[in-house]
């Protein structure tokens, strides 16, 4: 890459108009800048100059992209290693504040979880390892074999007289995990959640009890109806046979209920709302529920898919998921107002989301050992 089409690259990532691979070389052209020994000096020539160039090209756009509205901007995407950027600049359009370099603020990496480190706790308080347990069975409560398949999902087949409840916790810092319910309804969990159920469903009724987020898929069942209650504020979810999302920790941030396809009703001790395919939930803590239409179905079920994507977060929104899934605890000592837009698989260390967001030179970061420090 040379000197001008340096600048044509930086002017369609503003612009919005880059394509997939024109966002993978800017992020190389980012490392590459960052990075002083990566430099060409002879192919891209002086880099202050070059910085200077850009800024003074891309100044125009970026006032009037100060203006517009959070729905206006452009929305990019590309494959795997893509940060999509909200706010005010660059890093070649700013003059960057005296700053460690990331090679040593980031020399304490945290890798992405190795397992999903489950405990699956039996009606007679029995636990059970899951990342330890071998595959096939793993217990038999009444008539219900409960196993553990080749592909580390735990599966419950048969009936019984009696229900006995279990429990599955994904403690943080563990991958999601599927379960399938003895009437078939599929469970998948995030790390941070945990899960209550009967072993087997009685006396013509569905009940599961939930904190944390889990994807559902509801076996229909017009006999039996299936209710999920939040054990964060005992708001209920009343399904036959649908798929949605729900997401409720102990953060103090609101419960959301985000459905794909069917029909869920989201109940409180003071408001009951129907939702219809599409549409997502926020109940507050004081039971009043918010229903907005147009919900973004890729960020509710990114975890499932195992992604990372934030669409229009804030940063303490983004460190919360971050704090649960590496295991890490989060210090601040920057107040960033801005929101960022991020997509990234899963399964890398912590400091290439973080990298991903400093490229926006919006906000930096320090890890040592498991502590990562927000920092401007």
């Amino acid at each position: 890459m040379r000197k001008e089409e340096a600048i044509l690259l930086a002017e369609k990532i503003v612009s919005g108009t880059a394509t997939d691979a024109e966002l993978m070389q800017y992020n190389r052209l980012f490392n590459a800048f960052q990075e002083g020994d990566s430099w060409d000096e002879q192919v891209l020539g002086d880099k202050q100059q070059l910085e200077e160039t850009i800024r003074q090209r891309l100044q125009p756009v970026l006032r009037r992209r100060r203006s517009a509205k959070l729905t206006g901007w452009p929305r990019w995407a590309a494959a795997a290693v893509v940060v999509l950027l909200l706010g005010a600049g660059y890093y070649f359009l700013q003059k960057p504040q005296p700053l460690q370099p990331q090679a040593v603020r980031f020399r304490n990496d945290v890798p992405a979880p190795a397992g999903n480190h489950a405990v699956l706790t039996l009606a007679n308080g029995q636990q059970i390892q899951l990342d330890s347990a071998g595959n096939g069975t793993l217990a038999v409560q009444g008539q219900v074999q409960v196993s553990k398949t080749a592909g580390g999902q735990i599966v419950y087949a048969g009936t019984a007289e009696t229900a006995s409840f279990n429990t599955l916790q994904l403690p943080p810092g563990s991958k999601p995990l599927a379960i399938t319910l003895s009437d078939g309804t599929k469970v998948w969990m995030d790390a941070g959640a945990v899960l209550t159920y009967p072993t087997a469903f009685q006396d013509g009724k569905r009940e599961v009890f939930v904190s944390g987020q889990a994807w559902f898929e509801v076996a229909q069942n017009s006999h039996q109806p299936f209710r999920v209650t939040s054990t964060t504020n005992n708001a209920t979810i009343d399904v036959l046979g649908t798929t949605f999302t729900v997401r409720a920790f102990r953060d103090g941030s609101h419960m959301q209920v985000t459905l794909l396809s069917g029909a869920v009703k989201v109940n409180t001790g003071t408001a009951s709302q129907l939702l219809r395919p599409g549409e997502q939930a926020a109940v507050d803590n004081n039971g009043a529920v918010q229903v907005a239409a147009g919900a973004d179905l890729q960020q509710a079920t990114a975890f499932k898919d195992g992604l990372f994507y934030f669409n229009g977060a804030d940063i303490t929104t983004i460190m919360s998921e971050l704090q649960r899934y590496y295991d890490i605890d989060v210090a601040y000592q920057a107040d960033v107002k801005d929101l960022f837009v991020a997509k990234i698989p899963r399964d890398v260390p912590v400091s290439q989301l973080l990298n991903l967001l400093e490229m926006t030179n919006l906000v930096h970061f320090k890890i040592e050992g498991r502590k990562v420090t927000v920092i401007k």
